[in-house]
């Protein structure tokens, strides 16, 4: 059989385009074998009603950050996919639950690829117990399960999926059979021992984790580590997740003694809250369940070459594209000669609609070369009317804002009437982006 590498399409044929992802030349010719069945007992049906809710009992990781986004805690039998940059810190943040859920049962640690000594090495700089945590160099899942039933452990690192390798799959570590083969082999013993599974999985250039996709299918939670290398500050984000929300992110900081949880986010996203300036301006996104308070900079001056240049990081494109549009349009702010630029503080990227209104004023202030208060927040989505449409989770937005001590907040008319109590700080609802800019800029 021919399998795609990118998302593990199956066929009797070589093709030169995938009909499923449309990738080019990613066919290549595996066995289709099927084999490394776990033994389990047979189940019978029973009523839903009967089931009951200790079933369901999740055990904490130790890291609440960790513990926030995945939906409260650990589930019995569940398969954890995490992935990222090469040097991102996926080994040590594992190491570390490792090293916190040993406290709670037996946990093996499986390194397949670094050799105990090098892990050994690692955990000296890490100021945790690892007193009772047993670590594996093994590459053998067969081998690797044979220790799981002998020592009856509770919960399992495997670093990493791409050099694992089972003996009843065909191919080299690292090929789709394998990758697919081995974490369906995983995935059984995790639902048929109730044991909890880490898997650590590597990254494309794409940023994408490599092997079919049929691996994200197969596993219960994806999670994405993300981060520069030269940056201190880490994002874990919830890709997907069978018994939680996604979308969600944890804010993690790399320190020499390992890595930190971050509770105010405030402080990586907006570091100049204290000043004016031109150009900036605060937004509220919900990122899963979280609203996070970022600063929206940007930067509009004059072009010196012919055509000019449309730029942003950490913002989709396509709506920055129609913000200018929108202002040219229906502020009458002549862009076509300038150079327009646009950055999201800290390097997180935003998705959420409810950042247009705060992109929308910081590219006017910086166009007017006037200062907006870093005090005021702005929330709503621009529509291309230069209207001002409903967001969602408004009390969210606002209860943040009021948590860190915002003095004033511009929002949707359409919301006015969803704000549910009194709030410290000022509640303006605006129906157009026009009355915005009129009220900050008299």
């Amino acid at each position: 059989m021919f399998y795609c590498s990118q998302c593990g399409y199956k066929s009797v044929k070589w093709l030169g385009r995938c009909p499923t992802c449309n990738s080019w030349e990613t066919f290549a010719e595996e066995k289709d074998y099927e084999g490394g069945q776990v033994m389990r007992e047979k189940m019978s049906p029973q009523l839903l009603k009967n089931i009951e809710e200790s079933e369901f009992f999740r055990t904490s990781t130790g890291l609440k950050e960790f513990d926030h986004i995945i939906g409260g805690g650990l589930v019995r039998g569940e398969v954890l996919l995490v992935g990222g940059e090469p040097g991102v810190g996926k080994s040590t943040l594992l190491l570390e639950v490792a090293s916190l859920l040993s406290q709670e049962g037996k946990t093996l640690y499986v390194s397949a690829e670094e050799s105990p000594q090098q892990v050994a090495l690692r955990t000296k700089r890490l100021q945790r117990n690892f007193d009772n945590l047993y670590i594996l160099g093994e590459d053998d899942l067969r081998l690797v399960y044979e220790y799981v039933k002998e020592y009856e452990f509770k919960f399992i690192v495997i670093d990493s999926i791409q050099v694992v390798q089972h003996p009843d799959y065909e191919g080299s570590k690292g090929s789709i059979s394998q990758i697919k083969g081995c974490a369906d082999y995983l995935t059984q013993i995790a639902k048929s021992s109730g044991i909890a599974i880490f898997i650590v999985g590597h990254v494309t250039k794409e940023g994408a984790i490599a092997g079919p996709k049929l691996l994200e299918h197969i596993v219960d939670c994806v999670l994405y580590f993300e981060g520069e290398t030269l940056s201190h500050y880490r994002i874990l984000r919830t890709a997907k997740n069978r018994f939680g929300p996604t979308g969600d992110i944890a804010v993690l900081e790399m320190t020499s003694v390992g890595l930190k949880e971050v509770r105010r986010t405030t402080d990586i996203f907006l570091p100049h809250k204290e000043k004016s300036v031109s150009g900036s301006s605060v937004v509220c996104v919900i990122e899963g369940l979280r609203p996070i308070l970022i600063e929206m900079q940007a930067l509009v001056s004059r072009a010196n070459f012919g055509v000019a240049r449309r730029r942003c990081l950490g913002f989709d494109f396509n709506r920055f594209s129609l913000l200018v549009a929108i202002i040219e349009k229906r502020l009458k702010c002549s862009l076509s000669s300038e150079d327009v630029f646009l950055n999201v503080a800290g390097g997180l990227k935003i998705t959420d609609p409810a950042a247009d209104l705060g992109a929308a004023i910081s590219i006017v202030s910086s166009y007017k070369e006037r200062d907006v208060s870093l005090n005021s927040a702005f929330i709503g989505e621009v529509g291309l009317a230069g209207e001002l449409r409903r967001v969602n989770n408004i009390n969210l937005r606002l209860k943040e804002a009021e948590r860190t001590h915002f003095k004033h907040c511009f929002i949707p008319e359409s919301n006015i009437k969803e704000v549910e109590g009194k709030f410290d700080c000022k509640i303006e609802g605006r129906s157009s982006l026009k009355e915005v800019v009129d009220g900050v800029f008299k």
